[in-house]
């Protein structure tokens, strides 16, 4: 079949699918709010995108998460990086995530425009690679950040090699020091044959970016279907060899047009349309529901994989119309409760007094024998 009529197949199935989904969307379904009566499993990641330029952190549900990756720290040629962003709202994420045992990666890089030059240059001579990972530790000691999340977006033929170096550097370091490493990844091999085997062995997890897909076809393309996602997990627990436990499944908390794919946050869809969650159409725009999160995270995300990663948090509605709420509704399992001490034992009744024994009467005196002398 020819590249052609693939695209042809793949665009009359999205809007098959984007009509009948359309047309069920009859109701609400209610998703009780996280509580402190439930938890994310531990076996089970849950890894947040929270942006240093939009959103409270006061707001964060942090109760269902894990991992909140602050986004981004920007990389520079000379090996260094740029000065963080809003620091002040840093300090205040690392101070509410860790009082609920969630851990803050920082982030490094991400879409940039597609511009890679400084890793690019970073990657590809030793010292350099040595300075930025040197002053990445110095700063995760300085904030009390918990790892690194690396989002080169994205290394290409000519620089894996360097890349997968730079992540070997990364790796020992962080690790000796206690801390994680993460990489996002793209769903499939068009950049991802370029992530190579030895940075599977470095991270402790992948962030699949299970999103955005159809750029380069005709418009119509859900950019984040069930199909879609499935079939990001196959390319990489698949034919990538994953380990189950590292691959964690992105999900997008916004939609794009089905029009021109320009894109709009699941907050704005709902202030638009109320009854958004209720399917994965509103409009123009094609976004992830609450069945379909809900049909990720149990038969993807839970079943098959090690976590479910959120770009991003500050684009999600409040309350119960929150999709992080519908991902922890479909995932969640009890707080067992903390083991109840045995009672201490009461203090002993003192034993009863012993009666002294009765005295002993003297024995009569015995009358000597007959016939022998008395004493």
């Amino acid at each position: 079949m020819t590249r052609t009529a693939r695209s042809t197949l793949r665009l009359i199935g999205a809007l098959l699918t984007t009509s009948l989904l359309a047309a069920c969307a009859t109701r609400i379904a209610y998703v009780p709010p996280v509580s402190e009566g439930f938890r994310v499993p531990e076996d089970f990641r849950v890894v947040g995108y929270f942006p240093s330029w939009s959103g409270d952190p006061t707001k964060i549900q942090y109760r269902a998460l894990t991992h909140i990756c602050y986004a981004f720290a920007d990389p520079r040629m000379e090996g260094g990086y740029a000065q963080i962003d809003n620091i002040e709202k840093l300090v205040v994420l690392v101070a509410l995530a860790h009082s609920n045992n969630v851990k803050v990666l920082l982030s490094l890089g991400g879409w940039n425009d597609g511009s890679t030059n400084a890793f690019d240059t970073i990657a590809a001579d030793p010292e350099l690679t040595e300075n930025f990972v040197s002053s990445l530790l110095d700063q995760l000691d300085y904030y009390d950040l918990d790892g690194i999340d690396m989002d080169w977006e994205f290394p290409t033929a000519a620089t894996a090699e360097n890349f997968a170096g730079l992540m070997s550097a990364l790796s020992t370091k962080l690790h000796a020091a206690g801390k994680e490493l993460s990489v996002a990844v793209s769903a499939n091999d068009w950049s991802g044959k370029h992530f190579l085997d030895s940075i599977i062995e470095d991270v402790d997890f992948l962030s699949i970016m299970a999103y955005d897909d159809g750029y380069g076809m005709p418009p119509g393309i859900q950019h984040s279907s069930y199909w879609f996602a499935r079939a990001a997990l196959d390319y990489w627990e698949g034919i990538r060899r994953v380990p189950r436990d590292k691959a964690v499944l992105g999900v997008p908390f916004y939609g794009r047009s089905l029009k021109d794919r320009h894109s709009i946050s699941y907050f704005n869809l709902h202030t638009k349309d109320p009854r958004a969650s209720a399917s994965d159409v509103s409009g123009e725009f094609g976004y992830n529901g609450f069945d379909t999160l809900r049909a990720k995270a149990v038969n993807l995300a839970r079943a098959r994989a090690g976590g479910i990663m959120i770009w991003q948090l500050n684009q999600d509605a409040d309350g119960a119309d929150s999709l992080l709420n519908a991902i922890f509704d479909a995932i969640k399992e009890p707080v067992e409760p903390a083991p109840t001490a045995a009672p201490a034992p009461s203090a002993a009744a003192p034993a009863p007094a012993v009666s002294p024994a009765p005295a002993v009467a003297p024995a009569p005196a015995v009358a000597p024998a007959p016939g022998s002398t008395a004493p």
